[in-house]
């Protein structure tokens, strides 16, 4: 390719980079991404717990997320009739039980 084809290229996209990418959806996943990383770091026991139920019906996310949990040192305890709900739930900062709607 020729300079002048490629300036001509780049004329055209520089004024479309300015409105190409929505700025508020930019900001918008900023802060999204912002809390998750806040709840994962101060509540991390009930932020994985939460993230298990959203994905209690996938096995492969499931596995990933069981992984971080050991990963970060938070023992997932196996289902318990007496003492597990319906999703998962966090018992102290360290331990979740394993929710009894997962249970396939």
């Amino acid at each position: 390719y020729s300079d002048e084809a490629i300036q001509a290229l780049w004329d055209v996209l520089v004024p479309f980079a300015g409105y190409a990418f929505n700025k508020a959806h930019s900001a918008a996943y900023g802060l999204v991404s912002y809390w998750t990383a806040y709840l994962k770091a101060n509540y991390p026991a009930e932020y994985m717990a939460a993230l298990l139920t959203s994905v209690k019906d996938d096995k492969d996310k499931s596995a990933v997320y069981l992984n971080e949990c050991r990963r970060m040192g938070i023992k997932v305890l196996p289902p318990n009739v007496n003492e597990s709900m319906s999703n998962f739930a966090a018992q102290g900062d360290d331990v979740i039980l394993f929710g009894l709607s997962a249970v396939r």
